[in-house]
């Protein structure tokens, strides 16, 4: 039943370009606009006390001036949380003395609130030459990544393929970094290893369009009608990329309510990416092969 599928997705390319355009471009201006990402002290630098106070009378100002009277700063943040009254305490990096700042801070918090009603449930310490070194590992992991696609997918296809996967995994990054902007998410370690996540996950859903195509185009009579091939190719492998887009975005959205407050960003970007790579598999990538054979025309491959 799925194989005999004939939905028009290439037709509607032009419709996919410009709502991807969108988002991107108003991801640049929020993160134009906030200054860039809000990098968390993982990138940053600095240093951070996750506090949950028994007592539920405890707000959020009464916190802040305690950080205040320490000296600190103000940059307290309250978790969203209906049974929990959790607040964060960031601080600005220090190059020594970090422990210190830390020791103060929940000194500070026990003789306010009493050691009984105060637990710390989280602290966490990132130097300024820790956090530097982080970004550029980052950035680095990052294009070796890409290369590493790009030869892989020129090898097993060809290279028109690669670039547009490529192209495809670069948009699924933006929108995902657009959304983060959008809700304020903290770019951290998690949200890394989540967006190298779906660098893989999308590029898988990539490539069994693409090989699904491969196939199709083994005959002069495919290449005759270039994008209907192409459209072809992507109604074949449909059921299997929204059958297992599907089961991945159930497991995450139980991962986004049970995981607790640590994983929820993480989830958040995941549940992001997931979407978003599906989306590109089905509507850019291919669509992407589409436009340059329209450019530059591809020769028939004998087989």
């Amino acid at each position: 039943m799925y194989r005999n599928l004939n939905l028009k997705i290439i037709q509607y390319r032009k419709f996919t370009y410009i709502l991807s355009a969108v988002i991107i471009f108003a991801g640049i201006v929020s993160i134009a606009v906030q200054g860039g990402l809000n990098m968390g002290i993982d990138f940053a630098g600095g240093n951070m006390v996750q506090v949950d106070f028994k007592d539920s009378s405890v707000s959020i100002g009464d916190v802040r001036d305690v950080l205040i009277a320490t000296g600190y700063g103000n940059n307290v943040q309250r978790i969203d949380d209906p049974i929990k009254n959790t607040y964060i305490l960031r601080t600005l990096a220090r190059e020594r003395d970090n422990d210190k700042v830390i020791e103060e801070i929940q000194g500070a918090l026990k003789d306010r609130f009493g050691s009984a009603s105060v637990v710390f449930e989280r602290v966490d310490i990132v130097g300024p030459r820790i956090s530097s070194y982080l970004l550029r590992t980052s950035y680095l992991i990052g294009l070796v990544a890409i290369a590493l696609i790009l030869l892989y997918t020129t090898f097993r296809f060809r290279f028109r393929f690669g670039v547009a996967a490529i192209a495809a995994l670069v948009h699924d990054v933006l929108i995902v970094l657009s959304f983060l902007s959008f809700f304020g998410k903290e770019m951290d370690t998690y949200i890394l290893a989540a967006v190298l996540t779906i660098i893989g996950y999308s590029l898988n859903d990539t490539i069994v369009v693409f090989d699904r195509a491969r196939e199709n185009l083994k005959s002069s009579r495919a290449y005759e009608d270039y994008p209907m091939t192409i459209n072809m190719s992507i109604n074949q492998s449909l059921s299997r990329t929204l059958i297992t887009s599907m089961t991945t975005l159930l497991v995450l959205f139980s991962l986004l309510i049970f995981g607790g407050n640590t994983m929820k960003n993480f989830a958040f970007a995941l549940i992001t990416g997931v979407i978003v790579g599906t989306y590109s598999s089905i509507f850019i990538a291919s669509a992407l092969v589409v436009e340059w054979h329209k450019w530059k025309p591809e020769k028939v491959k004998k087989v």
